[in-house]
């Protein structure tokens, strides 16, 4: 979706990345523009779909599917690969708050669920570092969403869709209407409202996942089924079923988890308890407005404010054996939770406490839900006259969070239950009064707040042989604050197995920067900028830029860039947090089962000795426009930082027991139990590749053809998975997330008379599988396939003041590449997505 319509060459104007006006040919950095036309072909509902299919969007992006995160329901966007922490997300050039709860415990980012589709105009992608002028979180560069202005017209949109298997039925719509012209009546004001309804849909409703058994794919197990169905553990090496097995579990050979493994286990498929897309319901409304308070002064104000509820099954019923654990608010740890029948116990004939695994299936699924109200408020005075542009404006946004979880399981009800036998964990018969006094349901509060005051202003200080020379400059004070909390349940140790992300910061940040454009020679220009910030936690950062810009001819331009960035630690990471989580490695010294996928528990806090990463970014690019109807541009980039705040890898501390084995605990049994972690300054990450943008019109069949293609290469991706190892290549494997060397995405638009046809193909080229091995996975293909992803659209124009629009997303219904390393869903989440072929019919009535 490289966008190459431009204004008028004549027109300058302000872009992301710069506060100096200037035409959009005129940069040195690499901007790509999504306007309203490219998002409407895209055939997306939600921001977040529209920005995960941009092939700069390598890896490493999360959505709502990530239902297991501490940030279940909300949307992120990373580029390059990278993290979203290093993706600066503005509106309207400003800063919006953060998600109030951390993703994976450790990275703070902006909530595309928030923010409104149908309210925007364009979106600009600056695929460069920008520290320069924005200061922190523009590493791999800067996603700036500019809202509708000056409406001056209504719209009304509606659209209904769905996936063609499974739930998924959706329901949308909006209002974007306005009046007044700040012009001619001194004022004007733009407002869009819009609503969205989607039904959650589970793993059990997709052929693909619903019977958790991929060991007919290369690689496959039984990955969806739990074997803690109900079984003895008094030789934990050879589990015995329950005579009758509880609930739903089922007797199943011990060989199909564990190859040559022999006897039966009590098991059962999870499928049923894993949601793939939470059901959501989402009210969104942006007011814009400006009065002219003299000639050359508008006052403006801006509001966002969206509320948005999504629900989904977190898990199945809670299983417990081995490791079971509860917090020790005194110690700020676990202690753990002996699941053993006592001598004397109905279900222990013997003299000794017998282990054992059990399901509560009595209890129900655990379920979440999520609440989220979001604001942001701008409001400042803007100056626009013949020589100089300035403006300062005031923004307060907060983004506040409440979690809701619902059949979790009471500790202290439970030692007692099991000491004195009052729940039949053999016969399943069991009261609702004991079942009711096990549940527990609890409740979870975050919050993000953001307060700031910023100036900007720019002109053109002297007329210079071979153009103008231009300065901008301005200031900037933020202050953050995080508060994300967890339930007295937790804290009091009575809820069990629980997950823990304590955070608590905050600060403030003051700033300056400065702008230079100097026109050298004729129709080259250098491009000066430099930065400083001052933070009151870890300490300050100056962040300068070179770049030059020529145009050698009339259809071809050069370009290259050199910059220093950072980005600050985030609040999780350096402010008083304490995160205990649960995650999964390969473990290949499992006593029972080697090679099996073992659930841990991590226990991590932060470091208030974190110095900020440093980074150092170099783009160099070539546009070539032969004809007004072909644009042809290709762009280079290096990403080299240092101090990479991370934890270190699990999988490879797991993996390396003669290095790591202070950090690693494990039961009696062998079992994996618990790794230790902190966040720390470490090492090294260099990313490079190069982006190819295409676009292409003109007159076929009586009608317009549009061709529009952007395809991104990464080349390395190369970063030590501990700190004091050699750096390895990610790029083209999944060590650090999936990170396919190739990301392309086409769309073809051809309109003629009152019809639009459209087709979009979006291509993710296959990448080695490094996670999974042949040892755990036997059979495995050490290659994840690449995927084509198509769409399709058909717009219909015929009726007055309508627009009637049919589009269908997956066309051929494919299901993602298989990836082991995906565990129960059986692909990465970060790349793709399960739902299917959906089908989506909507109709726009203006007046």
């Amino acid at each position: 979706m490289a966008e190459t319509s431009t204004p008028n060459a004549a027109e300058r104007i302000t872009v992301t990345g710069s506060f100096i006006k200037r035409n959009q040919h005129e940069d040195a950095t690499p901007l790509q523009i999504i306007d309203a036309e490219a998002i409407a072909a895209t055939g997306e509902v939600t921001l977040s779909d529209v920005l995960r299919s941009i092939t700069v969007s390598t890896g490493n992006s999360f959505d709502e599917q990530y239902t297991s995160s501490f940030s279940a329901g909300s949307a992120s966007v990373g580029l390059r690969g990278l993290s979203p922490k290093n993706t600066l997300v503005l509106v309207n050039g400003q800063r919006v708050a953060n998600y109030g709860f951390a993703l994976g415990t450790q990275d703070t980012f902006v909530d595309l669920n928030a923010l409104p589709l149908s309210a925007i105009a364009r979106i600009e992608v600056l695929k460069d570092g920008a520290s320069s002028v924005y200061g922190s979180d523009a590493i791999a560069g800067v996603v700036n969403i500019i809202l509708q202005d000056n409406v001056q017209q209504t719209s009304v949109k509606a659209n209904y869709g769905g996936a063609t298997q499974g739930s998924l039925d959706q329901f949308g719509a909006s209002l974007l209407t306005g009046f007044g012209d700040v012009y001619d009546e001194g004022y004007q004001l733009t407002l869009s409202y819009s609503y969205l309804t989607r039904e959650r849909l589970d793993a059990s409703e997709r052929d693909f996942t619903k019977s958790g058994d991929f060991r007919h794919l290369p690689g496959g197990r039984l990955t969806g089924w739990s074997t803690r169905g109900g079984n003895y553990l008094d030789d934990p090496q050879n589990p015995r079923p329950f005579e009758t097995c509880p609930g739903e579990a089922e007797l199943r050979d011990r060989s199909d988890f564990t190859p040559g493994a022999e006897g039966q286990i009590c098991a059962f498929n999870g499928q049923a308890y894993n949601t793939l897309q939470p059901k959501v319901e989402r009210h969104q409304l942006s007011i814009q407005g400006k009065v002219q308070l003299a000639d050359d002064w508008q006052g403006f104000s801006e509001l966002l404010y969206s509320n948005n509820r999504s629900s989904l099954i977190f898990g199945s019923p809670l299983s417990i054996g081995a490791g079971l654990r509860a917090y020790d608010q005194d110690t700020g740890t676990l202690v753990n939770i002996p699941v053993e029948f006592p001598v004397g116990h109905p279900a222990n004939p013997g003299s000794e406490p017998l282990p054992f695994d059990y399901t509560f299936f009595d209890l129900g699924a655990r379920e979440k839900a999520n609440k989220q109200d979001f604001y942001r408020v701008v409001a400042g005075v803007r100056y626009e006259g013949l020589d100089w542009n300035a403006s300062f404006q005031g923004v307060q946004s907060q983004s506040r969070q409440r979690e809701y979880v619902q059949n979790f399981v009471n500790r202290y009800t439970f030692e007692q239950v099991l000491a004195d036998g009052s729940y039949d964990f053999l016969g399943g018969e069991n009261s609702a009064d004991v079942i009711d006094a096990l549940r527990i349901n609890t409740r979870r509060p975050g919050f993000y707040e953001l307060q700031g005051l910023n100036f900007n202003a720019s002109t053109i200080v002297s007329e210079l042989a071979h153009g103008p020379l231009s300065v901008a400059f301005g200031a900037d004070w933020r202050r953050e604050s995080m508060d994300a909390g967890t339930s007295p349940e937790v804290l009091s140790g009575t809820e069990l197995r629980p997950a823990i992300n304590l955070i608590k910061g905050e600060r403030d940040i003051v700033a300056g920067f400065v702008e230079v454009d100097l026109p050298v020679i004729e129709d080259g220009t250098i491009s000066a900028a430099a930065r400083y910030d001052r933070y009151d936690d870890f300490g300050s950062a100056w962040s300068p830029k070179l770049a030059f810009h020529y145009l050698l001819a009339d259809d071809w331009l050069v370009r290259a860039a050199w910059s220093r960035g950072f980005r600050a630690p985030s609040l999780p990471e350096i402010a008083d947090s304490n995160t205990i989580s649960y995650g999964s490695v390969i473990d290949p010294f499992d006593p029972i089962e080697p090679g099996v996928r073992r659930g841990f528990t991590q226990i991590r806090s932060g470091n208030s000795e974190l110095e900020a990463e440093r980074s150092t970014h170099v783009n160099a690019g070539i546009i070539w426009s032969p004809t007004h109807q072909v644009n042809i541009a290709l762009d280079l980039f290096q990403i080299e930082q240092d101090g990479i705040i991370a934890s270190d890898n699990a999988q490879f501390i797991v993996s390396n027991p003669d290095i790591y084995g202070e950090r690693i605990q494990r039961d009696a049994a062998g079992r994996l139990q618990i790794i230790t972690n902190q966040y720390r300054n470490q090492g090294t990450r260099t990313t490079t590749g190069f982006d190819i943008d295409f676009s292409y019109q003109r007159e076929l069949a009586e009608g317009q053809l549009k061709v529009q293609s952007t395809w991104s290469h990464l080349l390395d991706y190369k970063q030590a998975l501990v700190a004091g190892q050699d750096a390895i290549n990610g790029a083209g494997n999944n060590l650090f997330g999936a990170l396919p060397e190739w990301k392309g995405q086409t769309q073809v638009r051809w309109q003629r008379d009152v019809w639009q046809l459209g087709l979009n193909a979006n291509y993710t080229s296959s990448y080695v599988q490094k996670v999974a091995t042949s040892a755990s996975n036997p059979g495995l293909d050490t290659k994840v396939e690449h995927f084509w992803d198509l769409g399709a659209q058909v717009v219909y124009h015929g009726l007055a003041n309508t627009q009637v629009t049919l589009g269908v997303q997956n066309l051929l219904d494919q299901d993602p590449p298989f990836d082991p390393a995906g565990g129960a869903y059986g692909y990465d989440m970060t790349q793709y997505n399960v739902r299917g072929r959906t089908i989506n019919l909507g109709v726009n009535y203006t007046f």
